[in-house]
């Protein structure tokens, strides 16, 4: 008898969750979200027809970008940023891939949105909202952990409504960002009170880039007031405005947010180290890079043990890079390319101590004396970018260690020697710059092992001897220069037949010969091809 009950409460129990289970399965949205969502997307300029799922017909919890909750069918996340994409702005490793953005949607935001009561999520991010401000009915929508409205072209004054959302973990309003010979920052979004962001007392992840910051006097204060925050990113905000304006009172804060991991603060022309900042000892990812720090680097920073990331190009340092650069053991990425930053002396072999480091860029300084051969130790060196130094002397053999290498710039300095042939065991190698040097000799043939490298130039140096055929086997090369050395050989059609991809030949200034037939066409789709006093028998080429 006991064990019948047993089986009856077991199968009762199951029959229970069975149909739990199918609730939760066939769980539809609400009718009324539904419509707040078609009224939004009436609203909507859609030239792309990114919302065509979007139809009546059609449970609104399988439309594109729509999230529902299981249990409920209540919309809770709306993913609607537009898709980017990555243009390789090739040929100079300093700048960054240009992102494109794809199929933005534009238009107005509807109010019917304030329907969706339990949206936790909304990314409406790198969309083209110009002309229009923040709806200030965002902030009645309470629910909301994540809010992402970053580069969408929206204008005007941060609604203070926003403070409402209590229950946010991120707030991204940052604007536009374009990489070019200098950087352009675009917003239209303005603070003058930043008061109401102490209201999102559970905000971890603040983005505010070059949003105008420039008579918020009160960010520092209220920002400490929010001691969850784990990442602040607030650049090109013009805050160097408010530095003047409160003094060094500013740089003698005491910070509360202890778990921030992530700093930006560039392009802001501060005119000190903020001293708070030495404080933020989990702090793993500082950016300070262009703003108009002067003199050596402060020594209080070798208390952050925890970076992983140190950017301070840009600015007016001084002095020498020091050897207590050691105590930042955990370091992957270190830049401290110069500007205006004038670095003397030579780069410390201590640098080698630290293991993980993965990207190092100490260009454009005015760094002497010869490359220590202990840099070229770290088996996870991935970038090291030391041109426009007035390095000399020879490049280490040890360079072959580094087989993780990707990127390598060490023109426009002085030094000499031969290219060592050890280089042909980086063959993660993509960029290799050594133009503008003095050196010498021959071109190794184990060059010919970089089958990953795309540009490669040596222009303006004293090398010899012939181009070794090894070379001509590179398929990926997109760019090479040779201009202005002392080479002499015989350059056939057949040398150009694996350089499909070949865009920028930079040839000029040597003792070579074309030898072609009058019927040749080469495979590659040259935008530049500069051969200056080449010597061309069988057919002449107008460059």
């Amino acid at each position: 008898m006991g064990g019948s009950t047993h089986f009856s409460v077991f199968l009762l129990v199951a029959i229970i969750l069975l149909c739990s289970s199918s609730k939760t399965a066939n769980a539809t949205c609400y009718a009324s979200e539904k419509q707040a969502l078609m009224d939004f997307k009436k609203d909507l300029k859609d030239p792309y027809g990114r919302l065509s799922s979007w139809i009546h017909d059609v449970d609104c919890c399988k439309w594109e970008g729509v999230v529902c909750s299981n249990r409920s069918g209540r919309v809770i996340q709306l993913h609607l940023q537009s898709p980017v994409r990555e243009i390789d702005d090739f040929g100079d490793p300093e700048f960054q891939d240009e992102i494109v953005v794809e199929s933005p949607l534009s238009g107005k935001i509807s109010h019917s949105l304030q329907n969706l009561t339990h949206l936790r999520y909304l990314d409406l991010s790198l969309n083209n909202f110009s002309g229009i401000p923040i709806p200030s009915f965002f902030g009645s929508l309470r629910s909301l952990r994540y809010l992402n409205l970053s580069g969408a072209g929206f204008q005007g004054m941060v609604p203070y409504q926003l403070g409402n959302l209590s229950s946010l973990r991120t707030l991204s309003l940052g604007g536009d960002f374009q990489v070019g010979e200098e950087l352009f920052l675009a917003s239209d979004l303005q603070v003058d009170n930043l008061q109401w962001l102490a209201g999102l007392s559970n905000l971890e992840h603040l983005d505010m880039s070059v949003v105008n910051l420039s008579t918020a006097s009160n960010w520092l204060e209220v920002i400490n007031t929010i001691p969850s925050l784990v990442e602040i990113h607030l650049p090109a905000c013009r805050l160097d405005l408010i530095s003047h304006q409160l003094g060094r009172d500013t740089f003698l804060f005491h910070a509360n947010f202890s778990s921030l991991t992530v700093l930006d603060l560039s392009t802001n022309f501060f005119a000190y180290v903020p001293r708070w900042i030495f404080d933020l000892t989990a702090l793993a990812y500082l950016d300070l890079h262009d703003n108009s720090f002067e003199g050596p680097l402060p020594r209080d920073l070798w208390n952050l043990t925890s970076l992983k990331l140190l950017d301070l190009s840009g600015n007016y340092l001084n002095g020498s890079v020091p050897d207590e650069l050691i105590h930042l053991n955990n370091l992957i990425s270190l830049n401290l390319r110069g500007i205006d930053s004038k670095f003397r002396g030579s780069i410390p072999s201590s640098i080698a101590n630290i293991s993980n480091l993965q990207y190092l860029d100490l260009s454009r300084n005015n760094l002497s004396s010869s490359l220590p051969s202990e840099v070229f130790t770290s088996k996870d060196l991935i970038t090291l970018a030391a041109n426009s130094n007035q390095l000399n002397g020879p490049i280490p053999s040890t360079v072959g260690n580094c087989t993780k290498l990707e990127m390598l710039w060490l023109g426009d300095n002085a030094l000499s020697g031969s290219i060592p042939s050890h280089l042909g065991r980086c063959t993660k190698l993509e960029d290799l710059s050594l133009n503008d040097n003095a050196l010498s000799g021959s071109i190794p043939s184990n060059l010919g092992k970089l089958s990953s490298l795309e540009f490669w130039d040596a222009s303006h140096n004293k090398l010899t001897g012939t181009l070794p055929e090894s070379l001509w086997q590179l398929s990926k090369l997109e760019e090479l220069g040779i201009a202005d050395n002392l080479i002499e050989c015989i350059v056939s059609e057949s040398h150009f037949n694996n350089l499909t991809v070949l865009r920028y030949f930079y040839a000029s200034g040597n003792s070579l010969t074309l030898k072609v037939s009058a019927s040749w066409t080469p495979r590659a789709q040259f935008e530049i091809l500069e051969l200056g006093s080449w010597i061309i028998m069988g057919v002449r080429i107008e460059v």
